[in-house]
């Protein structure tokens, strides 16, 4: 089962694992800008051809973007997605001591295989309303924001497909010290599982879900040393789909991860982070499993010219069934500032999963990819990225490949008004028992966002 709190195909940030997680909700809440309905394909596929196309499209993206630079204050030190634009970013509304953002975007999509099948591909027309809304503190000290936000889908053909999803959750921050803090989160979510997830089930309606999540976070810092320790849990519920009762996908888990990062020099640190984790099916007590994983590495962070972190280590998860998995875990993100207008962002991951979807089949599953993001103007922004991965089955014979590659750009004309258009390309490459699920998909989307 895919777990939104890990998207396979989307760089990690450079900041905490909780905080990563909070970013995750938000990106996959919003299909405003660059994103798809929930039809739309969520996460990259592949086949080992793209393997060899891989360097030469980030190289050849950045080669033919304009080289010209502008007479405009930019922030080297940070992406070009992520820099503040103060002159098109929305101001918002003062309401005391918290500040209201706010925006409502709409998209029409075209998508060229809706069910993600591999024969009788259906095509069909898609509108999505996303309304957002957050309320966040100006407080010297400590910090509190709320969130929350829908997506609304209504396809012109396949109308049962048609879903309203929603999700709202909030995100506090004790300062006990200059050195110490303590921070929470609560999440809440209704979700559809894309029919692009490996793991779809074939049914006459998408399956629909609950995602909760709650976590606290204390950090510490001393000399040249950071500690910080996470506790998490997140609970899933799934809803009957097609007359077929899917409470066997249920599934809770409880998290706990230590962290400590060394500074070695001003620009580079040592990391080391275990984490151990417990899962535990509703009903399906063959999933159920304990694990446990060890990471390694070095954080740069070179200011304008190379920011974030390398990590290795082993990752090991014994089931109830008597199956143990183990293998080498992956986690890396690395920000390239290539020019003052132009981001390369790389990333890699591996870790142990497992599927509750057709049966208690636990896998390895790695991807790998990158992104480039450049400035044509201040307020014109061109990005594109690729993704490729798989994911080895144990019990069953089974492994799938799977790429994904995208482009987009988007527009901002004011703080009031912006637009985006994006094409992305999905497959997935299924051999052994899953093979009658390979497909292959084209979504080219076009919206505009309103702000506050």
């Amino acid at each position: 089962m895919a777990r939104a709190f890990k998207p396979a195909g989307e760089p990690a940030a450079t900041f905490p694992l909780h905080e990563q997680r909070v970013a995750n909700w938000a990106k996959l809440a919003d299909r405003s800008v660059f994103a798809g309905p929930r039809g739309a394909p969520a996460r990259g596929d592949s086949s080992l051809r793209a393997r060899s196309l891989f360097a030469a499209f980030a190289a050849g993206l950045i080669a033919a973007l304009p080289a010209h630079a502008f007479a405009q204050d930019i922030d080297d030190s940070v992406s070009v997605r992520d820099r503040p634009r103060s002159e098109y970013d929305p101001l918002g509304t003062r309401l005391g001591g918290f500040t209201l953002h706010a925006s409502v975007g709409l998209n029409a999509t075209y998508n060229t295989n809706v069910y993600a099948a591999e024969t009788n591909e259906q095509e069909d027309l898609i509108f999505t309303l996303t309304p957002r809304a957050q309320l966040q503190s100006n407080w010297s000290r400590h910090a509190l924001s709320f969130d929350a936000g829908a997506a609304i889908d209504r396809y012109s053909d396949t109308t049962d497909e048609d879903a309203e999803t929603y999700y709202f959750g909030a995100l506090g921050r004790l300062d006990v010290g200059s050195n110490t803090q303590i921070s929470g989160v609560a999440r809440y979510a209704q979700e559809v599982e894309p029919r692009t997830s490996p793991d779809a089930l074939t049914l006459a309606e998408p399956v629909e879900y609950t995602r909760r999540e709650l976590g606290v976070t204390a950090e510490h810092r001393f000399n040249r040393v950071r500690l910080r320790g996470t506790f998490a849990n997140y609970e899933y519920d799934y809803d009957d789909a097609g007359g077929i009762d899917q409470d066997f996908r249920d599934m809770e888990e409880n998290r706990l991860t230590g962290r400590v990062e060394v500074a070695v020099t001003p620009r580079v640190g040592w990391i080391f982070e275990a984490t151990t984790d417990e899962r535990e099916y509703s009903n399906a007590p063959l999933l159920n499993s304990d694990g446990v994983t060890y990471l390694t590495g070095i954080n740069v962070n070179l200011t304008d010219l190379l920011r974030g972190e390398i990590t290795f280590g082993q990752f090991q998860r014994d089931y109830d069934s008597g199956l143990d998995v183990e293998g080498t875990a992956i986690a890396a993100n690395l920000e390239w500032y290539v020019t003052r207008l132009t981001t390369l962002s790389f990333f890699a991951g591996q870790t142990g999963e497992e599927s509750g979807a057709f049966a208690a089949v636990p896998y390895t599953a790695t991807n790998y990819g990158a992104r480039v993001d450049h400035e044509i103007q201040r307020n014109i922004i061109l990005t594109a990225g690729v993704a490729l991965g798989d994911r080895d089955y144990e019990i069953i014979d089974r492994s799938d490949e799977f790429f994904s590659a995208d482009a987009g750009v988007e527009y901002i004309m004011n703080r009031r008004v912006s637009f985006n258009v994006q094409y992305r390309h999905e497959e997935l490459e299924s051999s052994g028992v899953n093979r009658y699920r390979d497909f292959d998909q084209d979504v080219i989307s076009a919206g505009v966002r309103l702000r506050l």
